[in-house]
């Protein structure tokens, strides 16, 4: 029998030669030339994982009437228990522990990437959407992939995989930026447990090289990323229009009118308002994520949970904010949340509202989120500091407004007039 399938490590070798040290028999186990004999010391660790592996084995090893010896290896998943015989009974022995040593030694890529994923989930403040992006994330780039062995996954299987996969299921280079994410944490948690070699960070950067096989976001006209203000207007009149305005509309011009994140919406508490600074104390967020169940859990969260620097920030508003805010709490008055007639509303809901008017009023439809970045450029186009802008939508740097916040918002006549005044002071 090959004894290398009982994986010796030197860790175990180690071992052995400590505890011989300890014990005073180490000096059994030197050659003429007083060095360790390790050829011993690995057929001491072999016999020592035999004797503990065979212990565990719950079948028992019993001897046929025509002298050959039997017993059997468990059932997994769907699989049935299967019956093996051999003339010798160390070669049975042999054959039982070979088969629980596989068992060990093989780890798949999927399930390492499920112990990095509960490792993960097991730090402080790791969030519960965090688990399932990142799992989604794992799925959409090695579907298909998860059981091979990690063990012997090479740099360039590994390369020619993901160059594939990306070719295939057309990943731009943001979606790549998320993979990289999960990347490098299976990997990385992968070598510090020894399942593998690998250098994680080589592939990367060879895939990062790789620039045109990346599929390249479809282009937005600034007219499809925010609304103009005419647009705006046509949005709160058919609103201030309907008979009976529901919550969720109050909070669609909520929204238009402080920027605020749909999920900071849906969690927002008439408590959040200080009418005297006519301001908002935004500390909470709607949150989802997968329950045990496969169903999806909904919760506010409050602890590390905003996009931002600090766990509160405070958004300054205008008297108009104000007055919806007042209004919304008139609704409810016995409720601290704003957006709960009942049941609580959902973040989603506002967007699939805003997209439901947009369709009604006859403007191309869009989501809450474009409604953040259409007051981004409102405050911008208005002169006022970029600090500030910063500030209230809650960045940690001017740079990210500027460059996925800021669009043209104007109208062909409107850019027209700005053009002609140019030339026209001249």
């Amino acid at each position: 029998m090959d004894d290398s399938m009982y994986n010796i490590s030197l860790m175990d070798q180690v071992d052995i030669i400590n505890q011989l040290a300890k014990d005073g028999s180490l000096s059994n186990y030197l050659t003429d030339s007083g060095t360790i004999d390790m050829e011993a010391i690995s057929d001491m660790v072999i016999q020592v994982n035999k004797s503990k592996i065979l212990k565990l084995h719950p079948y028992a090893i019993t001897q046929l009437a025509n002298g050959r010896w039997q017993t059997f290896l468990p059932a997994y998943g769907k699989q049935k228990k299967k019956q093996i015989r051999r003339v010798n009974k160390n070669d049975l022995e042999d054959v039982v522990v070979k088969h629980y040593l596989e068992r060990v030694t093989v780890h798949t890529l999927e399930e390492v990437a499920y112990e990095w994923l509960n490792f993960k989930a097991s730090e402080p403040g790791f969030k519960r959407s965090s688990y399932d992006r990142y799992e989604n994330s794992y799925k959409r780039a090695f579907d298909g992939f998860g059981d091979i062995n990690i063990a012997k996954l090479t740099e360039y299987d590994l390369e020619d995989y993901l160059i594939k996969t990306i070719i295939d299921k057309r990943i731009t280079r943001s979606a790549w930026a998320n993979i990289k994410i999960i990347l490098r944490g299976i990997f990385k948690f992968a070598k510090r447990h020894r399942y593998t070699n690998m250098s994680v960070d080589d592939v990367i950067d060879y895939i990062d090289s790789e620039k045109k096989i990346f599929t390249k976001p479809a282009y937005k006209k600034d007219s499809e990323d925010v609304f103009s203000e005419d647009e705006v207007k046509q949005i709160e009149e058919y609103i201030d229009g309907r008979e009976n305005i529901s919550l969720v509309d109050l909070g669609i011009k909520l929204a238009l009118r402080t920027g605020l994140r749909s999920g900071e919406l849906a969690a927002l508490k008439y408590s959040d308002l200080d009418p005297e600074t006519s301001s908002l104390q935004i500390n909470r967020t709607e949150q989802h994520s997968k329950g045990e169940k496969g169903h999806t859990d909904y919760y506010f969260s409050d602890e590390g949970s905003l996009k931002c620097e600090h766990p509160s920030e405070t958004l300054y508003i205008d008297t108009v904010a104000v007055g919806l805010i007042e209004e919304i709490n008139a609704r409810y008055p016995e409720n601290d949340f704003l957006f709960y007639d009942g049941h609580f509303i959902r973040s989603q809901a506002f967007s699939k509202r805003l997209s439901d008017i947009c369709n009604t009023i006859g403007i191309p439809p869009r989501t809450l989120h474009k409604a953040r970045k259409t007051y981004a450029t409102r405050l911008i186009n208005a002169g006022v500091d970029q600090m500030l802008v910063k500030t209230q939508l809650r960045h940690k740097d001017i740079t990210t407004t500027l460059k996925h916040y800021y669009r043209d918002n104007k109208t062909a006549a409107e850019k027209a007039a700005k053009i002609q005044a140019v030339f026209d002071a001249l």
